[in-house]
């Protein structure tokens, strides 16, 4: 073997080694850098400390992965969480605080990934099936998704919401498209309808393709879906709201989605957007409150529902961090990591995740224009009939 060749495999060896270190595979790392990694990501030195001997007993060969691995630090988090679970001490002042540390910094993590922090231009890139919502002067708002992407155009399903006048015809029309892209942002964008074919078996509409789309609301924290019971109950102002559970009072109402600052939920009847909502659900049995306003409200007619995004705090840091494991799918005693539903993207603004669902019944209302809402959540009271009924 020459002498190049054995230089050559050498470095291959280094650079192999070199690659399973960062992995964790090899049990080298250097504490000194431990110590600087985690100033770095701004944990104090005793929860450094902490950090590092769980890191050891989760069996992570490199203690350090879990600065710059999500799932070393999946791992790492699981195990401090589980542990304080099932002792009875996730409650206590001390333990929340470090587990709020980890769980910012695991939102860091995720909302670093590139396709959360470059998305997309062209809408070549969208995919079939994604809802939207498309916009026209004088017309209004109508929900629709993507049945065909090709090369030279979009094919929509044909758009519903109320009615059009006999004998419109939406070719050649310039609309607006929104949509909210999952693990993403909002998207905007302006087109032309090329063809309309209402006389198909299956009708559509073809609009021409743009290379450059708006990108607004990114994500700005995690969500998870949420099939689950709740309570909304109309109050003055979100940050006087005591995070006490109750369990009674208010309007029933179905949750759809959750994230540490905000909700989707179905309630009964029609709701406006800009009114100041308090949510009680639970999460493996455990109540959680939170308190905001609601940012979109998008009314299904033949259904009587109407579809609420709220953007919300929850001020109580225990419950913040039951929703931070549920939507991280962190698992502890008595529930595996899968049970939790898998994580998608939450907008900044809760707005943005209504866009795609919303019809031309949607009734939006600008929270911080001062206007006072009309009407507030209505759902059924238990024992009362399924009639929505009148908010307080």
């Amino acid at each position: 073997m020459t002498t190049v060749a054995v230089v050559a495999a050498i470095a291959v060896l280094i650079a192999a080694a070199a690659v399973a270190a960062r992995a964790g595979g090899l049990g080298v790392y250097s504490l000194p850098e431990f110590y600087a990694a985690g100033k770095d990501a701004g944990f104090a030195l005793r929860d450094i400390r902490l950090l590092h001997r769980v890191a050891r007993e989760a069996g992570l060969a490199n203690p350090s992965s879990l600065f710059w691995s999500q799932r070393s630090l999946d791992r790492c988090i699981e195990a401090v969480y589980a542990r304080w679970y099932a002792e009875g001490l996730e409650d206590l002042p001390r333990n929340a605080a470090f587990l709020d540390d980890l769980f910012r910094y695991r939102k860091t993590i995720e909302l670093s990934h590139p396709r959360v922090r470059f998305g997309i231009q062209s809408s070549r890139s969208l995919d079939l099936g994604q809802p939207l919502k498309i916009v026209i002067d004088r017309a209004g708002a109508f929900r629709s998704r993507i049945v065909e992407n090709t090369r030279t155009h979009l094919a929509i399903a044909y758009p519903t919401g109320k009615p059009l006048p006999r004998g419109f015809s939406w070719r050649g029309k310039q609309i607006r498209v929104v949509l909210w892209r999952r693990d993403d942002a909002a998207y905007t964008f302006e087109t032309t309808v090329s063809s309309d074919y209402l006389d198909r078996a299956a009708p559509v509409l073809q609009i021409a393709h743009v290379d450059r789309m708006e990108r607004r609301q990114k994500r700005a924290s995690v969500r998870a879906p949420l099939s689950a019971p709740g309570r909304v109950t109309p109050v003055r102002a979100p940050e006087e709201v005591d995070p006490t559970p109750v369990g009674a009072g208010g309007y029933r109402c179905r949750m759809v989605d959750i994230s540490e600052d905000g909700a989707a939920l179905y309630v009964g009847g029609r709701a406006k957007a800009g009114i100041n909502l308090r949510i009680e659900t639970a999460i493996d049995e455990h109540p959680v409150v939170l308190a905001g306003t609601v940012r979109t409200a998008s009314y299904d007619r033949s259904r009587h529902l109407t579809l609420l995004h709220i953007q919300a705090e929850v001020t109580d840091l225990v419950m913040k961090n039951r929703i931070r494991a549920y939507v991280f799918g962190i698992a502890r005693p008595g529930r595996s990591g899968s049970a939790s539903a898998p994580a998608v993207a939450a907008p900044a603004s809760a707005g943005a995740a209504g866009a795609a669902e919303s019809t031309g019944d949607t009734q939006n209302t600008d929270a911080g224009s001062g206007r006072r809402s009309e009407s507030a959540a209505h759902a059924p009271r238990e024992g009362e009939s399924q009639e929505p009924a009148a908010a307080p």
